[in-house]
């Protein structure tokens, strides 16, 4: 019987044996094939992020399905991959991929249970199944994840079967690899993590959601202390050690990607186009390396400019009062405050906080940190109770009059330990700035603050420039023979419309008219019945033509008489790009931000080829149409151009007039509409001289302009609301709203840098002329000055005027000069603004002639 019994256990161990040799060669046959060659292992391509780079190497945006930023072994912290063995795999550095010993025990589990578990998977196995298989549980895959593992073993070193894993493995909320997951978790690098953070880090692998610090800080806090303990038994660390850091309270929460600056709307129109290129799935998950024009000073500049354009902006038209006044303030716990307060977002810089008490000059806010922070009366006195967008109130004579406690207010930090009452803006503001060469962005701010309004006021908005148009009118007048000593007519227009019985009628600003004016004269003071003449004596149609032809499009406007006032729609970008023109000598380029695509190995998907200014190139056709008069074909031999045909930027304005509009406009900075807002701010801009620009203002004070230039830089401010319906408000022009964005922004671009004028063309000369008439000076003439002129427009009559009558002239003028507001003192114009009470309207001086009328021309 014993003999029966031992025959049938022996065939039953053979049969066993065999079984599991068959199935273990079986699976074998079956995985090999399945495992990838060794190159493919090495090199696996990781599923990795866009990221976004200005010209200079700074990041400005990632975008992705997944975080994850693949390092090197030995960028690995030490840290981690001790806490990882010691929890993971203890037998890693002994085991060939399989791990003997726990194999063992799971059979014994299954023979007992029926189930597999995990407890077996090395970190090698765990490894092959988060490189090529998926996490169900069946005895099939466990097998091929066994033969894989193998495979690795065979293949790969230690060292890169770690680095494989920590830059593969998930770590929740969308972290891949341990890099990325620090980022996430911790804000921090690498190298910055820790021994409890990567303690941390290496237990949250056990369950991503169960002991994730975020979401279930308790049981990761378990965790990490599970996996530390399992370090000092593993001898990773001392007791010493270990006490110190399960004492360490738990700091995770949610980080978003570190970018080095704040460039947000140019990192969606950047993301937008990298997808309509190349589709979603390779835009976000090929780790494509963006480069784009930006420069990172420009872009940090123009951020802070816009938003201290804004913030002026807003302080002059009043305090609208606090956000909201907190119920039953008086019986919320703090606990109840500080939820309140984080639950507030920070916008643009500007903190909530809540205001808990009030003195006769001062006010003390709690903050989302539990700190208290004074405001004392110079950060509060310029809070007049804002009326309507024309209209502030009395200014306030304690802080009693401005706020409340409970109130749910915003602050600003202006120094360190220095803050003021503030608001979020109800105005948008736009900013771009292009080089003038070939058309590349140096920074865009799209809006006041990102995260309450995704819409680009710079490549979306169109709004009516107003008078920032007139250069183009005076240039296309040029075209037709008008010169800057054209004397036009500056007295009342009128125009009927006899077929629907309506009559139009632009004004000057201060319903002044000073009769016959020089061209120079009428574009330095945008005086609005001058452009109105103009363009009719050259033709609405005419003038749209010539505006198209610099790059303005076409839907957006109509051939009307009311073109000369800026009554078109255009985006900012639109009129900074046209502006380059008359910057770059004449010649049209296009605008764009991305400089090239690469991918993550260094392969060039997308090189940017703009059209570049070449006058070289243009004077070398000049030069060879000279040849093709002289010259037989047969014997031609002439240079070849320095670019390709296709790179040359198009002339679109003759030269000569576009340096005579520069410097035209070059008076705007120094003795026009402009010069008021720049002697305020004792700008250092007033100091040099080749800077050219020009303000404006649409209809109702509904949009506020500025667009100015050197010769290798353009920039456009823009200022209104949203709701292009609403003013900003009475006397708000653009040399008042838009201007200090302008000026802020080119201060700092441009210091340090010598200034450089833009060189006078060829056929360009310079006369004296009677600035009276237009004509050449007559002989002797005391007040003769010097005007541009191109070679074949020189005025051919001589003033017949008496050269005595220079010296009348001269006092006339001077005379003039000191009436006008430009030259008001500093003084004189804050007394006039303070004097502004309750029911009173703000009248500040004119400072500009350049509100159009209604958009149509009748």
């Amino acid at each position: 019987m014993t003999i029966n019994i031992l025959k049938k256990l022996a065939l039953f161990v053979i049969i066993i044996t065999i079984f599991v040799v068959m199935t273990i060669i079986g699976a074998f046959l079956y995985a090999t094939p399945q495992v990838p060659e060794i190159d493919s292992l090495k090199n696996v391509k990781l599923q990795t992020p866009m990221r976004i780079f200005t010209s200079d190497g700074k990041l400005i945006g990632e975008f992705g399905d997944v975080r994850r930023e693949p390092v090197s072994y030995e960028q690995i912290p030490k840290n981690f991959i001790n806490a990882l063995i010691s929890t993971e795999d203890q037998r890693f550095y002994e085991h060939s991929g399989v791990d003997v010993q726990g194999l063992l025990r799971v059979i014994k589990v299954a023979a007992t249970t029926g189930e597999f578990s995990e407890g077996a998977s090395t970190l090698t196995m765990q490894t092959a199944r988060n490189m090529f298989l998926t996490r169900d549980q069946r005895l099939k895959r466990k097998l091929i994840e066994m033969f894989l593992a193998i495979r690795m073993e065979q293949e790969l070193s230690k060292e890169e079967i770690l680095e494989l894993y920590t830059n593969k493995v998930h770590f929740s909320h969308r972290a891949y690899g341990l890099a990325a997951a620090a980022e996430v978790y911790y804000g921090k690098s690498l190298t910055e993590l820790t021994l409890p953070e990567a303690a941390m880090m290496a237990g949250l692998l056990k369950g991503e959601s169960a002991y994730n610090p975020i979401s279930n800080p308790e049981r990761a806090l378990q965790r990490r202390n599970l996996v530390l303990s399992r370090m000092l038994r593993e001898n990773y660390i001392d007791k010493d050690v270990y006490e110190l850091a399960v004492e360490t309270p738990l700091t995770a929460k949610k980080h978003a990607a570190a970018l080095d600056i704040e460039a947000p709307y140019v990192a969606e129109m950047v993301r937008l186009d990298v997808i309509n290129r190349f589709g979603r799935d390779i835009a976000y998950n090929h780790g494509l390396d963006i480069v784009t024009t930006i420069d990172s000073k420009h872009q940090k500049i123009a951020n802070d400019a816009l938003r201290e354009g804004l913030f002026s902006y807003d302080r002059r038209h009043g305090y609208k009062g606090p956000e909201r006044q907190i119920e039953d303030f008086s019986n919320k716990e703090l606990s109840e405050l500080l939820q309140i307060l984080k639950d507030t977002p920070v916008i643009a810089g500007l903190r909530p906080a809540i205001v808990t008490d009030v003195k006769e000059q001062s006010i003390t806010v709690l903050t989302a940190d539990a700190e208290e922070i004074t405001i004392d009366w110079d950060g509060l006195n310029w809070a007049a109770k804002f009326i309507s967008d024309s209209r502030i109130g009395y200014k306030p004579k304690s802080a009693q009059e401005i706020a409340a406690v409970g109130d749910l207010i915003r602050i600003m930090s202006v120094d360190e330990d220095k803050w003021h009452l503030s608001q979020t803006p109800e105005a948008s503001a736009g900013f771009v700035s292009i080089r003038s060469k070939d058309g590349g962005i140096t920074s865009l701010v799209g809006g006041f603050d990102y995260l309450t309004n995704k819409f680009n006021m710079v490549t979306q908005a169109r709004r009516q420039p107003g008078s920032n148009i007139k250069p183009f009118i005076y240039a296309a007048a040029f075209a037709k023979g008008f010169t800057a000593a054209s004397l036009v007519n500056d007295a009342p227009y009128v125009k009927v419309n006899n077929e629907i019985d309506e009559v139009w009628r632009p004004q000057n600003d201060n319903l002044k008219y000073n009769g016959p004016t020089r061209l120079r004269i009428g574009l330095k003071r945008s005086i609005n019945t001058i452009s109105t003449r103009l363009i009719d004596s050259i033709g609405p149609a005419y003038a749209e033509q010539f505006l198209v032809k610099v790059g303005l499009p076409d839907e957006h406007m109509d051939p009307y008489q009311s073109l000369a006032l800026g009554t078109a729609s255009f985006t900012p970008l639109e009129m900074a790009t046209a502006y380059a023109v008359l910057a770059n000598g004449g010649y049209q380029v296009e605008p764009y931000y991305i400089e090239k695509v690469t991918t993550s190995y260094g392969d060039i998907l997308y090189q940017a080829t703009p059209k570049i200014v070449c006058e070289e190139c243009e004077q070398i056709r000049i030069n060879n149409q000279i040849r093709d008069a002289k010259y037989k074909p047969e014997i031609r031999n002439y240079p070849a151009l320095p670019l390709p045909e296709k790179k040359i930027a198009k002339e679109v304005i003759d030269p000569r007039d576009a340096f005579i509009i520069y410097d035209m406009m070059k008076d705007v900075i120094h003795s026009g509409t402009a010069t008021t807002q720049l002697r305020r701010r004792n700008s250092p801009l007033l100091e040099r001289h080749d800077l050219a620009g020009k303000t404006g203002t649409a209809n109702d004070y509904k949009d506020a302009w500025f667009s100015g230039f050197n010769d290798k830089l353009v920039a456009s401010a823009w200022m209104g609301f949203s709701d292009h319906r609403r003013s900003l408000g009475r006397y708000e022009y653009g040399g008042k709203a838009a201007l200090p964005i302008w000026a802020s922004f080119m201060e700092k671009a441009l210091e340090g840098i010598p200034e450089q004028e833009i060189i006078q063309p060829p056929g360009v000369v310079s006369a004296k002329i009677d600035p009276e008439t237009g004509k050449l000076a007559a002989l002797g003439q005391s007040n003769a000055i010097f005007e541009y002129f191109r070679d074949d427009n020189v005025p051919s009559e001589v003033s017949q005027r008496s050269t005595d009558f220079g010296d009348i002239y001269n006092q006339t003028n001077r005379s003039q000069q000191q009436d006008s507001p430009e030259s008001l003192e500093q003084e004189e114009l804050d007394q006039l603004i303070d004097s502004i009470q309750d029911e009173g309207q703000q009248e500040p001086p004119e400072e500009e002639q350049e509100e159009p009328e209604p958009s149509s021309i009748f």
